[in-house]
């Protein structure tokens, strides 16, 4: 079915019509999310750093940022893959939708509130407020309920061989249970006199690790996917299956920690960098090794697809390295998540050029605006990356706006690098956004 999906007539493919949906949403998040880096890019950048409104809603812009664009567009894609999957729709993935949207718009209007304030804690920055905590849990429900109606489908269906899809996104929805088990059991174990950001830090720390090898299986399989489409013949092998047995293992791995060490003790957050991290990061590694050696040439009407593909591996190559080199709490730290992060956003993003033809919309991966619209959000986010990493060896503070402006030349010269590519970055974001809705007006308007 899903090679169908992707090189299938699109007037011909019913099975997860419904995931468009998914799609779209996580391309409003997406959207929201790209609207507030401008604030967060002005706020590093030397020169307009002083500006009082950016630096009063730095801290805020960043946290639903961070949010929207990696927390909910990350999971709209994994529904996403599980609605194609489960293929019909429900009325549980109805209801799934409907509380993923009205989380996602809570989310993007709880700064408005006016006792408001933001906790930069790990993984899932907090905006106090009761309209981002409603928010976060209506999300967060949300993905839970569409997990029931993918388990309810799969298990329901008749019984068949599994394909590399298929294992994926069943691998994929254990450990996003593992994911949500972990943040049910973490809160209350932690004392009652941690409070503020560090309370949200011990809370969200097992499951937003655990969630990020949700996102790692996804990004494999979206490699996959997209290699497979400019590769018709392209075979899978059982490398594919040892890399995905490796996510696993580490993914499942949480379940140990959270009944052998206590939350606030060291061992446990060693255990997620060490064991969950590390050893899940394995996975993605080695597929991307062996999917790169096997790319071809794409014909005109997949060459965005090519484009995503390539970059969405060099992006997250850049991130794996720097990971080896963060020594210290400066911005090396989010320029290495940056890199994965991107990686996983562009490899995304061709799924999306692939599928929406499938879904009823118009072609646009032989467009020249989505061939280089990958090409321009890549360049733009190294640009960012290399900057953060660079001014981090200057020791630039992450999450802090205008660090070290009156310190070191190169210091300046590297944040300004920083600002430079997340504007470039910021234009390419916005391409994509322009190439899904010129595909969904020109769809309907066909319809």
């Amino acid at each position: 079915m899903w090679l169908y999906m992707l090189r299938g007539s699109a007037s011909t493919v019913n099975a997860g019509l419904f995931a468009r949906y998914w799609l779209l949403a996580g391309v409003a998040s997406l959207a929201l999310a790209g609207l507030l880096a401008v604030i967060l890019v002005v706020a590093r950048t030397p020169g307009l750093s002083d500006l009082p409104l950016f630096s009063r809603l730095f801290h805020e812009a960043l946290a639903v940022h961070v949010d929207l664009s990696v927390l909910a567009w990350f999971l709209s894609i994994a529904c996403m893959f599980w609605s194609i999957d489960a293929g019909r729709s429900s009325i549980i993935e109805k209801a799934a939708l409907a509380a993923f949207l009205l989380g996602v718009l809570l989310i993007t209007l709880s700064p408005l509130d006016p006792h408001s304030r933001a906790l930069m804690s790990n993984y899932i920055p907090v905006v106090f407020s009761p309209v981002f905590f409603l928010g976060l849990t209506l999300l967060l429900a949300g993905v839970g309920l569409q997990l029931a109606h993918y388990f309810q489908a799969f298990f329901g269906r008749r019984a068949h061989i599994l394909g590399a899809q298929e294992i994926t996104c069943f691998a994929a929805a254990l450990i996003t249970l593992v994911a949500l088990a972990s943040f049910v059991l973490s809160a209350p174990r932690i004392p009652f006199v941690i409070q503020g950001a560090q309370f949200y830090d011990l809370a969200f720390w097992a499951g937003g690790h655990v969630l990020q090898n949700t996102h790692s299986a996804f990004v494999m399989l979206s490699w996959l996917l997209l290699a497979t489409t400019l590769r018709p013949g392209f075979r899978r092998g059982g490398f594919y299956y040892i890399a995905l047995t490796i996510l696993f293992l580490a993914s499942v791995s949480a379940l140990y920690a959270l009944w052998r060490y206590e939350v606030t003790s060291q061992e446990f957050r060693l255990f997620f960098t060490d064991v969950v991290m590390e050893l899940g990061g394995w996975g993605p590694a080695l597929t991307g090794l062996w999917v790169i050696g096997k790319i071809s040439p794409p014909s005109r009407r997949e060459r965005a697809i090519f484009s995503s593909l390539v970059m969405s591996l060099l992006l997250f190559a850049y991130g794996g390295i720097l990971g080896w080199l963060i020594t210290g709490e400066n911005v090396l730290v989010p320029a290495h998540y940056h890199g994965a992060i991107v990686g996983i956003t562009l490899a995304f993003g061709g799924v999306a050029y692939a599928l929406l033809p499938r879904f009823g919309y118009a072609e646009v991966a032989g467009k020249r605006l989505a061939f280089w619209q990958p090409v321009v959000y890549g360049v733009g986010q190294a640009m960012h990356i290399t900057g953060l990493a660079w001014s981090g060896g200057y020791g630039v503070l992450r999450k802090t706006p205008g660090a070290l402006e009156g310190g070191f030349t190169a210091a300046r010269a590297a944040m300004g690098l920083m600002g430079l590519g997340g504007l470039i970055a910021i234009i390419g974001g916005f391409m994509f956004i322009i190439a899904v809705y010129r595909s969904v007006r020109a769809g309907e308007r066909s319809d």
